[in-house]
């Protein structure tokens, strides 16, 4: 019984050495790769008439993704830059993602609905290893892109890997007519450099 006791004692302590081993190694590879540099930023025109340019019709917004807002960047946070296709000046831009509404909410909301909320000024402390998709559109869709957010502001419900800043870009895009990936469980970075490739072929 006591020998018994003490291989499985041995067993738990190699399982439990392994576990943390993975999750040592996890972490290590996750703050060395995504701080690297990603690929070049895009443009895409999905105007209808791109001959020519028409300020009253013309709009554009920029699909930005970052290393999140603490000081280890987990695990990133997908964000939107309206009004703007250049990454200049934009302190003075108009943004927004969707976050958990309490920081302490995070863990449970890998498994379990939580309450979110729509951060204004989502670029401020979200801009380590910025990188975006910039999208010209006419106004007509533009409009329907920017209503996503009041969708979110009505139903607030955050799970992440499910319903997260991840899906809320990703239904803009959708909207925009770009091609997406499959967005569930996926890094923010993961997700807009696979937004990238899905529409590399577009003008």
């Amino acid at each position: 019984m006591k020998r018994d006791k003490t291989k499985f004692l041995k067993f738990s302590g190699l399982v439990l050495s392994l576990a943390v081993f993975a999750f040592a190694s996890y972490a290590l590879y996750w703050g060395f790769v995504y701080r690297l540099p990603r690929s070049e930023p895009v443009l895409l025109d999905l105007r209808v008439d791109k001959s020519y340019e028409n300020p009253r019709n013309d709009r554009c917004f920029m699909i930005c993704a970052g290393l999140a807002n603490n000081p280890h960047g987990y695990p990133g946070h997908c964000y939107i830059i309206w009004d703007r296709c250049e990454p200049q000046r934009l302190q003075y831009t108009d943004s927004d993602g969707f976050v958990p509404g309490r920081v302490e909410d995070l863990i449970p909301s890998l498994y379990s609905d939580i309450r979110g909320l729509m951060a204004d000024d989502a670029l401020v402390g979200n801009m380590r290893n910025f990188d975006y998709v910039a999208v010209r559109l006419d106004r007509q869709l533009y409009d329907r892109a920017r209503a996503v957010r009041h969708e979110y502001l009505k139903n607030p419900t955050f799970h992440t890997g499910v319903r997260d800043c991840v899906a809320y870009v990703d239904e803009i895009a959708q909207i925009a007519g770009l091609k997406t990936p499959p967005r569930q469980f996926v890094y923010p970075l993961d997700y807009l450099e696979r937004l990238k490739r899905c529409n590399s072929s577009n003008d």
